[in-house]
């Protein structure tokens, strides 16, 4: 029944003149200090803008007491990193959910210039807990919930842990991935759903 809700909320939004205006990733993360790390670090690397320039995307966030190994990214990596924690394409907890295979690759900004490197590998456990792991990497992130939405425009939704890509830290940077949980483990739970509440606020066309 709440998934109900959510996709009539996303659908009405969908019709929205604010559905065609450029995706501002900055003023949709604007008023939550939580991620405000990771927001400067979209835009110091200047991804924040090239986000803007697409036609639809899922911004992949980071809370303050996970970002730290981000930080640890050096300087030069930082740019390719943050474009990593960006897919191409709208996608959200329904339609993920609703995918017909428990995994799929889901590509990322650098799909463009990297295949192999261009995707997040998705998958699904049968309690419904999603996941999201970087090629090679030998840990994964938990999706955790919908932080803001413009539906079938952009998502921004929080994950556990960054996508720390081994080989697009390289060699000696390895360290900037120290700390991070091995494996699925046990968690706190299931992706938290939309209420109808919490959809229209997140589907709510930005000023």
């Amino acid at each position: 029944m709440a998934s109900k809700v959510l996709l009539a909320i996303l659908l009405l939004a969908a019709a929205t003149p604010a559905s065609l205006a450029a995706i501002d990733v900055a003023q949709m993360l604007a008023d939550k200090p939580q991620y405000a790390t990771f927001l400067r670090l979209l835009k110091e690397t200047k991804v924040a803008d090239d986000v803007s320039r697409l036609k639809s995307a899922s911004v992949l966030v980071v809370p303050e007491k996970a970002v730290k190994p981000l930080l640890a990214v050096p300087a030069a990596k930082q740019r390719t990193i943050l474009q990593h924690h960006v897919l191409i394409k709208y996608f959200d907890p329904i339609q993920l959910g609703e995918m017909k295979t428990n995994v799929a690759k889901l590509q990322t900004m650098l799909s463009n210039t990297d295949k192999d490197m261009g995707t997040i590998d998705y998958s699904k456990d049968k309690d419904g807990q999603m996941y999201l792991r970087s090629p090679g990497a030998d840990s994964v992130a938990k999706l955790v919930k919908v932080v803001a939405a413009r539906p079938f425009t952009v998502s921004i939704m929080e994950i556990s842990a960054p996508l720390l890509c081994p080989k697009l830290l390289g060699p000696g940077a390895a360290g900037a991935a120290a700390g991070r949980p091995k494996g699925k483990g046990k968690g706190k739970g299931k992706i938290k759903t939309m209420s109808a509440e919490d959809g229209a606020a997140a589907a709510a066309p930005t000023a």
